[in-house]
């Protein structure tokens, strides 16, 4: 079983491609407050994300550790869980995971998520974001997001240094022509990470919906048993 895990703003059904193409059993975990799950007053972070994977782990895996795809956000999860509990995952799979986070970074990430400008100037991805979340939902998960960025920006959760401690293999996985990601980053995570590896995927940007299927099943399967 592959547990795949969506990035900020996602929900399960912009994995349904990649499910099909598998081959194999596969889920999607939805993070609290994303898609089809409840909403909460507290704020969202990674620590909650992370406690989600957790809770949700121990109940299906007790006695094998998961298979994770974690993409973008969902790979940042996916590590943190594995540094505080190597024992409940087996491998880890990323793609387009930013790692380096800093204030000014996440300023210029947030500006990206005004509701009304996405809604003026790209009303198709408001219209699926919309769809992913419920129409009176997205706003809320557009200003939710921006926090935990604020919030990341100032105190990065996942430091190079701090990935030295991860005893799971991982494969991190970054698009050649990502738009959000740096190889540069990618690559100073790799480099720290006991039992790691690197794979750039040619011709491939940040956007999940513009990931080609069959190259992505590849760099997954090769690595994870599904």
């Amino acid at each position: 079983m592959i547990t795949i895990l969506h990035g900020a703003l996602g929900s399960a059904h912009q994995f349904a491609p990649l499910q099909n193409a598998i081959g194999g059993p596969s889920r999607v975990m939805t993070f609290i407050g994303h898609g089809n799950e409840a909403d909460i007053s507290e704020p969202w972070s990674i620590e909650l994300f992370s406690r989600q994977l957790e809770q949700a782990l121990e109940l299906d895996h007790p006695k094998t550790p998961a298979q994770i795809f974690g993409y973008s956000m969902g790979g940042y999860v996916a590590l943190d869980c594995a540094i505080r509990r190597p024992d409940l995952v087996a491998k880890i799979v990323t793609l387009g995971t930013k790692l380096l986070w800093t204030s000014k970074g996440a300023l210029d990430e947030i500006k990206k998520l005004d509701a009304d400008i996405i809604k003026a100037k790209v009303p198709a991805f408001a219209a699926d974001l919309a769809l992913r979340h419920g129409e009176n939902r997205w706003r809320t998960v557009l200003a939710k997001t921006a926090d935990l960025m604020i919030a990341l920006g100032s105190h990065p959760l996942l430091t190079a240094d701090r990935c030295s401690e991860i005893t799971v293999p991982v494969r991190y996985g970054l698009g050649d022509r990502d738009e959000m990601v740096s190889l540069q980053e990618t690559v100073e995570w790799y480099k720290a990470t006991p039992h790691a590896e690197l794979s750039v995927l040619p011709l491939t940007r940040h956007p999940i919906e513009r990931v080609d299927t069959n190259q992505l099943v590849r760099h997954i399967t090769s690595f994870l048993a599904p």
